[in-house]
Order: structure tokens, then C-alpha cells, then sequence
């Protein structure tokens, strides 16, 4: 009987210093190094911006922040990754529309979570608008005479995208239709620096890219700029008329980036990480770095707004997708 009491209390003693253990974790984070996920290669939206936020929030969390790039199915092989991962804090992942809005809609296959069940929101980043690109090598100088082409080829016109439903796909789609239901052969291509080097090869007629991934072509003149799909004016290409403003109303679509976490992550750390990353793009260098980059930043916001805002544009994506139609299956 007394070795049994002695072994039941040993158990006991172990259950209890394991709970306290765990509930103590959240106060003592972090005590190691962060990686936060990216679901594509080095230089594009999701990537520049973990960069930069990685190096602010070493510096405001006291521990390394770490960018790891786990390209694959439009992002869904990281999502995918961090879904799995350990509700502590320690793998956290920059999402995008591709991986948390498009693939669960265009590649459930790929897709094998729900992202707004199996993750935990921390906090918005920024966006990066669609903007129409042509190459230098075209005459096309203006939306209206990209749009005659369109209309009077539309038999051999064709445009590129970063991959088969993708964002630059669903972008392009959506301005052929709110243009006058136009349409143009889709050429898809292995992502979005494939994609801009066909662009600056005139490989294709015209392409709509994130503009994270289009300012350096852009800056460096080897792709010609024609409308910006954003609400709002973007200082990086200032002189680009919107979309809005070329009588194509609805036609706004951006690239944007939110700070996820597996589901369960403590309330504590959400709130720890949260507010870092608002202090991180409060901060005048970190926001003008971001917006060199094409990255505006958002207002900050709390883990519900960010939920919230995620909510919405899964809700927008799927709207989109029944406007389009079979579009998206060319």
C-alpha cells in the first residue's frame, strides 16, 4: 500500500510540475530563436517583408527571428507546415492571399486546412497592390490602347501569370472582365520572377503583377506600368492611374501579408507577438523601407481585427470566383 501512495504521488508531482511548467512557458517567451514561414522564394512580397520584419523584431524581442522560405503549391506546403507545428510561438508564418485564400478555393488538394479554423491570428502587415504591366518592347502606353489590342486580337493576345491560380492570374482575370468582358490567352509560369522575365523578354502581351515583385523591372525600365489596382494611390508609382479612376470600378486587388500561428497559440504570446510586430511597422524606418519595397503597411490592429480582416478577403476571393467563372480553368 505505501509503495503505491509513494508511486501515485509521484505521478501527481509530476502532472503538477508539468502543468506549472506549461503555464509558466507563455511568461518566459521567447527563450529561443523565432522562425517565421514564407510559402515562397526569396524575393517576393511575403519574403521581403519577413526580412524586414525579422531584423526589427530581433532587435524588439531579444532573441533571433529567423526567415525560413518553404516554396511549394502556391504557398500551401508552408501553410501546411505551420498548421502542424507547435502552438508556442516558435514557427509562425507571413501568409498571403495564395495559401490562405485562393488555394483553398482553386486546389483543395493542396489545400488541406481550413485557414480560418486551424490558425491562430496575430497580427496585419502590410499589402502590395496589382499593378498591369507591359513590356518596354510593346506600344502600349496607356490601359485604353492595351485594351484596343485586346479587342481586336483576341484570337492570338495572350498574358502571363506567376502560376495556374495564382494571384496574377485572378488579378488579370478580373480586369479582362471589368474591362469589357475581354479575354486573352493565359500563360502561366513558375512563378512571379519567372513571370516578370517573360514580361521584360516580350514573351507576352501584358501581365498583372504584385508590385513588390514588379518595382525593381518597373524602376530599372525594362516593364511599363499601365494601371494600379488599388483603393488608393501608391507613392512607389505615384503617376500609375488606378483602376478605379480608368472606369473600372470593384477592380481593386491587393497582395497582402498577416501574421499567422498554428491553432491554439496562448493568448499571451499572440498578445507578445502582436505587439511587436505593431510596434515594428509603427516605426517611420521600418514603413519606409517596407514602402521602397511596394509594401504598404497597415494600421495596426488586434489578433480579432486581423481575423476579421482574414475572414473578409476568403469571403472576397470567393466572390470573385463566382464573377469569374470558367475563366479561371484556362
Amino acid at each position: 500500500m505505501n509503495r503505491l501512495l509513494f508511486a501515485c504521488t509521484g505521478v501527481l508531482v509530476l502532472l503538477a510540475a508539468a502543468t506549472t511548467s506549461f503555464a509558466q512557458a507563455p511568461d518566459k517567451y521567447p527563450d529561443r530563436p523565432i522562425t517565421i514561414t514564407v510559402g515562397f522564394a526569396p524575393g517576393g512580397t511575403s519574403d521581403v517583408a519577413a526580412r524586414i520584419l525579422s531584423e526589427r523584431l530581433t532587435h524588439s524581442l531579444k532573441t533571433t527571428v529567423l526567415v525560413d522560405n518553404r516554396p511549394g503549391a502556391a504557398g500551401s506546403i508552408a501553410a501546411t507546415a505551420t498548421a502542424r507545428a507547435a502552438p508556442d510561438g516558435y514557427k509562425i508564418m507571413l501568409s498571403d492571399p495564395g495559401a490562405f485564400a485562393i488555394n483553398p478555393i482553386m486546389m483543395p488538394q493542396n489545400a488541406r486546412y481550413d485557414p480560418l479554423t486551424d490558425f491562430t491570428p496575430i497580427a496585419l502587415v502590410g499589402q502590395s497592390p496589382l499593378v498591369v504591366v507591359v513590356p518596354t518592347s510593346r506600344p502600349f502606353t496607356t490601359a485604353k490602347m492595351l485594351n484596343d489590342h485586346l479587342r481586336t486580337h483576341a484570337n492570338t493576345a495572350n498574358y502571363a501569370s506567376s502560376g495556374n491560380a495564382g494571384i496574377s492570374q485572378f488579378g488579370a482575370e478580373v480586369y479582362l472582365k471589368r474591362a469589357g468582358d475581354l479575354s486573352a490567352l493565359h500563360v502561366p509560369y513558375r512563378g512571379g520572377a519567372p513571370m516578370m522575365e517573360a514580361l521584360m523578354k516580350g514573351e507576352v502581351d501584358f501581365g498583372v503583377a504584385v508590385l513588390a515583385s514588379a518595382m525593381p523591372t518597373i524602376e530599372a525600365g525594362s516593364v511599363r506600368p499601365l494601371a494600379l489596382a488599388a483603393p488608393s494611390a501608391t507613392p512607389a508609382v505615384a503617376k500609375v492611374p488606378l483602376l478605379e479612376q480608368l472606369g473600372m470600378p470593384g477592380a481593386a486587388m491587393t497582395s497582402w501579408v498577416i501574421m499567422i500561428g498554428p491553432r491554439g497559440l496562448p493568448p499571451e504570446i499572440v498578445t507578445r507577438l502582436n505587439s511587436a510586430i505593431n510596434e515594428a511597422i509603427a516605426d517611420p524606418t521600418v514603413r519606409e523601407r517596407l514602402l521602397k519595397a511596394g509594401i504598404e503597411t497597415y494600421k495596426p490592429a488586434t489578433p480579432a481585427e486581423t481575423g476579421e480582416y482574414l475572414r473578409k478577403e476568403v469571403e472576397n476571393y470567393k466572390a470573385y470566383q463566382s464573377e469569374l467563372g470558367d475563366r479561371l480553368t484556362k
